[in-house]
């Protein structure tokens, strides 16, 4: 046994489990242990070894990678035992989550790709750019916003050689504004916005931080921001910020390798009224930023390119850098003044004064940088602190302030209770994208039954994508839960994409035989499951409409960035190189309406593995909550195939014989007879029952207004969007029962 917490390991004796004998056992003898696992948030890990005095064999977990919580399998190997043990996960028992993000549907947003609401405040051609030749470009070098992006990798035309974070489109805060005020988030009911990094930074995804208490101005003001949080929260949206907190810009007021800024923080320019003034780290040891720095490094030095860059011309110094990036100086997290600046002095800090501003939850990026979690350094009391501090009533007028790591595998250690509440959840979008899996050719194909990109590999958390029986799914899944505290569970990001992978459609084109209309069929089919699993649905913006660019074959791999970051084809924007797919914004519409039409679906337990089976690739879950029961299957196959829930008249179930349980997504009805559901699954589908005298609806829709220049991606309307329980509602906009919608 492994106390993570404690790094103490036990050696346990089991002892024989009196009840019953061998024989009644079936000839096999029964031992035990009771692990007594104590008051304090931990992780233990565990191993079965079997010894004679002088040889030992171990049992230990199949998979815990991807499938642990398992059957296991025996081991020869100690250290191959240890490295795969069983996991028990002790959380506080007062751990408590938001509720808004347990019911919430997420919507991510890319600024500079979003929305141009203010021309006034575009990035101009040629303004500074680290190294790069040239400085900044605009709009792929041309004038309209939908415009392919140019390729940095030089394999398409049209290309821009090395224009990574410097090429601006000039989406903006004023942008996402107008289409809260217009009501595009409400008709796909979206309930959190999560913001890619809006402080102020060079690049234009902004994740090389400058001034962590300004507004970007290429995105706005401050002013801009509260506009934007007011109207969130007139939408009932809550909003998410991007904390990059384990680094900074090597041009920043903090960093200031170019000189750019003078001693109060102002961005002047080389060779302006900052020069050379000692007042970053880079410039001088003497300045008040340089213990906020690694000098020298640690093992990652800055480099530009293959060239170690030093700073420091008194005294020449290496310096420590996020994987080597000589724009990302890592910031020595731990001491005060750092703590002091992110979260530990009020509203001087960044995580209370924009959480009192207008945030209601933050996202850290590479989190597991900054802090490693409570098991694997207790004294590090970092996510510890910033939790504290942004849920303090008394400071940022909030208590319930969502912490949210990114973390792509097992974020077992920072979910005990103290530090996140929820993590991107990259485990869900694997195990996902493998269920979806028909076949593959081509670059990134391994024999057509398993595909790579630079994300989801062999040697990554992600793995590779191939295909997965409804056992192994039930596995994935299961062992996701096992892991994680419930409370976390249903917390989730579940995402399907993001800002660091390809774009969803074109994952979903290439593991499906490059057959782009069963991309968009898959897509579906992934909606379904995110909105009636344990989680929060995520859309990473335009994935609603399709928004697509292909990822790029480079040095042996699919590349994604910046090819996942296309601008979203606004009808009224210039240029026509992005389409909009409204079959798939419309059934995004529907599951969301589904999912806010029925608590059991937001919030409601999982019930695992009601159906599984291999054979006709059918899986069936539930989710429960005492009042409200949801019965969900999902079809792989390409034939219809019946599939019976059964058990349903016992707890947590709790239907009793009559009950009429209608399929949100074909309209169908069926009842329970005898304890039991007979349905129909179509091909390559799924079916959601709920409980049809249970299922909310929304107000009396009035003033209904409809924009449509062309399509109908700027549909909306003004009604007031609350269900008869109370709560949020989307409209069904055709005015009919479930099963008869149509698109518009």
């Amino acid at each position: 046994l492994w106390n993570d917490r404690t790094d103490a390991e036990t050696i346990a004796s089991l002892t024989f489990d009196s009840h019953g004998s061998a024989a009644t056992l079936g000839g096999v003898t029964n031992w035990k242990y009771d692990l007594a696992v104590g008051a304090s948030p931990t992780i233990h890990y565990y191993v079965f070894k079997a010894t004679d005095g002088t040889a030992a064999a171990f049992y230990r977990d199949d998979d815990p990678k991807f499938y642990g919580g398992g059957y296991g399998v025996g081991e020869a190997n100690q250290t191959a035992a240890y490295n795969n043990s069983y996991q028990v996960t002790v959380y506080d028992p007062a751990f408590a989550v938001p509720e808004w993000m347990q019911r919430g549907i997420v919507y991510q947003i890319f600024p500079d790709r979003f929305r141009d609401g203010n021309s006034g405040n575009n990035p101009p051609a040629g303004r500074f750019s680290y190294n790069t030749p040239g400085g900044s470009i605009v709009r792929s070098n041309q004038a309209n916003w939908n415009y392919t992006l140019c390729d940095p990798r030089n394999t398409y035309t049209p290309s821009c050689d090395s224009k990574y974070g410097d090429n601006f489109y000039g989406g903006d805060l004023a942008g996402i504004t107008q289409k809260i005020n217009e009501g595009y988030f409400d008709t796909l009911g979206v309930t959190v916005l999560y913001l890619n990094p809006i402080f102020r930074a060079p690049s234009n995804h902004k994740y090389d931080t400058a001034d962590y208490m300004v507004i970007d101005p290429d995105f706005g003001t401050l002013a801009d921001f509260q506009s934007l949080a007011s109207a969130a929260n007139a939408h009932g949206i809550k909003i998410i910020l991007d904390g990059v907190f384990n680094h900074t810009s090597s041009d920043s007021k903090y960093f200031d390798r170019y000189s750019r800024y003078d001693a109060a923080g102002n961005l002047t320019s080389p060779g302006g009224p900052g020069a050379d003034d000692n007042s970053g780290a880079c410039e001088a040891a003497a300045s008040s930023f340089y213990s906020w720095f690694y000098f020298p490094d640690t093992g990652n030095p800055g480099k530009d390119g293959t060239t170690v860059v030093y700073c420091n011309n008194d005294s020449p110094q290496t310096y420590e850098a996020w994987y080597g990036y000589s724009s990302l100086p890592k910031l020595q997290a731990n001491i005060t003044a750092v703590r002091n600046l992110i979260w530990a002095n009020g509203l001087n800090s960044v995580g209370p004064y924009w959480t009192q501003q207008g945030a209601w939850g933050w996202r850290f990026d590479v989190g597991a940088d900054v802090d490693c979690g409570l098991t694997c350094a207790p004294s590090n009391d970092y996510w510890e602190g910033f939790r504290a501090a942004v849920r303090d009533s008394g400071v940022t007028g909030k208590s319930d302030v969502l912490t949210l790591g990114e973390e792509w595998g097992d974020a077992s250690g920072w979910l005990l209770g103290s530090e996140w509440d929820s993590v991107m959840n990259y485990r869900f979008r694997s195990a996902a994208m493998s269920w979806l899996f028909t076949g593959c050719s081509g670059n990134g194909c391994t024999g057509g039954t398993s595909f790579d990109d630079n994300d989801s590999n062999s040697g990554s958390s992600s793995g590779s994508i191939s295909y997965i029986s409804p056992s192994q799914f039930n596995a994935r899944l299961r062992s996701i839960a096992e892991d994680y505290p419930p409370m976390a569970l249903k917390a989730m990001m579940n995402l399907e994409g993001s800002h660091d992978t390809n774009r969803i459609r074109f994952l979903l084109k290439k593991s499906n035989n490059d057959n782009d209309s069963a991309a968009q069929q898959r897509m579906k089919e992934m909606w379904i499951f995110a909105f009636t699993y344990a989680g929060a649905p995520t859309l990473y913006y335009g994935d609603e409409i399709g928004l697509s660019h292909d990822g790029v074959f480079s040095a042996g791999k699919w590349e994604d960035d910046p090819y996942n970051r296309a601008p979203f084809p606004w009808p009224d924007a210039s240029g026509s190189s992005y389409a909009a797919v409204t079959d798939l914004q419309g059934f995004a519409r529907h599951m969301a309406s589904l999912r806010l039409s029925y608590r059991a679906l937001q919030d409601g337990d999982v019930q695992h593995g009601l159906i599984i089976d291999d054979a006709n690739k059918l899986y069936g879950f539930a989710r429960t909550n005492g009042s409200q029961t949801a019965l969900i299957a999902l079809n792989r196959d390409g034939a219809a195939h019946t599939a019976t829930f059964t058990g349903l008249n016992a707890s947590p179930y709790n239907l009793s014989d009559g009950t009429v349980l209608v399929d949100g997504l074909s309209g169908s009805t069926y009842t329970v007879s005898g304890g039991s559901a007979s349905v129909t699954v179509n091909p390559t589908w799924g079916i959601a029952l709920l409980e049809q005298a249970k299922v909310e609806t929304p107000s009396a829709i009035s003033g209904l207004a409809v924009t449509v220049p062309g399509n109908d991606v700027l549909l909306k309307w003004t009604p007031v969007t609350t269900d008869t329980g109370a709560g949020r509602e989307l409209p069904n906009y055709c005015g009919g029962a479930p099963g008869t919608w149509a698109h518009r």
